[in-house]
């Protein structure tokens, strides 16, 4: 059932149990319910709770734990161009989610065996690693135990069974097919007329010229861009492979003088920009053709059960949140500055009915580590 989904989300959730062994973080409740921020006697920023989920805190030094580890996942340095308030309220959708998910899986009653969540750590083990001896090392020297590892794997198998009940079994139609294709034909499927080209790219126009007078002289094209041939030149790219073009690519711009040459003619050098010099071939003329339905209809029908899916988990997803009760008490990290208008609310605001400050009531809770109990 939803073979590649299972596929997909066991991999994804190996990834995610690794993810958050190495890099997530602990709450604890035992921090004290200060809600507000105050500096300490050194001049040092004291913790202090921004919100609640479901009763349970989230800490501001949680918070900051996780925005760290998204600039680092995804390759940013600061933080100066970024909406600061959204990814703020990102991050505690993230831990809302993950909290009524695991309040959910409690709900149903789904576990995992010690059994079972050895069984896959053995065979990711066995799949990522050249040993298991390797695979246990990599645990070591990022400090996880591997009963803390099987724990949080175990968590996330959890997940996986609870989303793939959720989803449920999502079945494409050849009706629903076929309507896709009809609508879509002339967008996706129809290749319009080309040719298929060769391109050499340089950093120099000697180097580009070279290749021309080879070409020119009767080498053909694979012979003459071959690794002993191209070794002296500044080689930015070749294609090993003719790639198609529609005969409009060759309207204007760069490309315009090979829009007479014949199949087989070999282009002058140009000038993509002042540091990328380009040689092409023709290799060969391409009709117009609408690709049949039968040699696509796969690939509809996986296209067609994606989003299918997708939108199965967002409703869950919806499902889930709306369940929970969270409250902000630091509402300055959440809302962006106010309008110049007081009137009119600034955008991205709090909402989905959470409620700030200390006079409501409400919940909040730890991340998701797992290799800790969520609770």
């Amino acid at each position: 059932m939803m073979k590649r989904l299972r596929t997909q989300m066991r991999w994804i959730m190996l990834v995610i149990a690794v993810a958050f062994l190495l890099s997530t973080f602990f709450m604890y409740e035992g921090r004290g319910r200060r809600r507000g921020p105050r500096q300490a006697a050194d001049g040092t920023m004291e913790d202090y709770e921004v919100a609640e989920i479901n009763g349970r805190p989230l800490m501001r030094s949680d918070l900051e734990q996780r925005l760290r580890n998204y600039l680092e996942n995804a390759g940013q340095r600061g933080t100066a161009s970024l909406d600061m308030p959204a990814l703020y309220r990102s991050l505690l959708d993230q831990v809302t989610f993950e909290l009524q998910l695991a309040q959910e899986v409690r709900d149903r009653g789904i576990q995992v065996s010690d059994a079972e969540a050895e069984q896959m750590m053995k065979d990711y083990a066995d799949q990522a690693f050249p040993t298991r001896e390797a695979f246990y090392q990599s645990l070591e020297r990022s400090g996880i135990t591997v009963e803390d590892y099987k724990k949080g794997l175990a968590r996330q198998m959890a997940n996986e069974q609870l989303l793939r009940s959720a989803i449920g079994e999502v079945v494409i139609s050849e009706d629903e097919a076929v309507q896709f294709y009809d609508s879509m034909k002339s967008l996706l499927y129809r290749q319009p007329e080309g040719f298929k080209v060769h391109l050499a790219q340089f950093a120099a126009s000697a180097d580009a010229e070279a290749l021309r007078e080879r070409l020119v002289g009767g080498e053909s094209w694979q012979t003459a861009t071959s690794d002993d041939a191209a070794v002296s030149r500044d080689v930015i790219n070749v294609t090993a492979e003719a790639i198609f073009l529609p005969e409009s690519a060759f309207n204007t711009g760069a490309l315009e003088p090979m829009k007479s040459l014949d199949v087989g003619q070999v282009s002058p050098v140009l000038e993509l920009s002042s540091s990328d010099f380009a040689v092409g071939l023709k290799s060969e003329k391409v009709a117009e053709r609408t690709t049949p339905y039968e040699e696509v209809s796969a690939d509809i029908r996986m296209l067609l059960r994606q989003q299918k899916e997708r939108q199965s988990f967002e409703d869950f997803e919806k499902s889930l949140m709306e369940k929970a009760k969270v409250v902000i008490h630091d509402a300055s990290l959440f809302a962006n500055p106010e309008p110049a208008s007081a009137d009119v609310p600034a955008a991205g605001a709090v909402s989905m009915d959470r409620v700030s400050g200390d006079a409501a009531s409400g919940d909040a809770s730890s991340g998701a580590d797992p290799s800790k109990d969520n609770g």
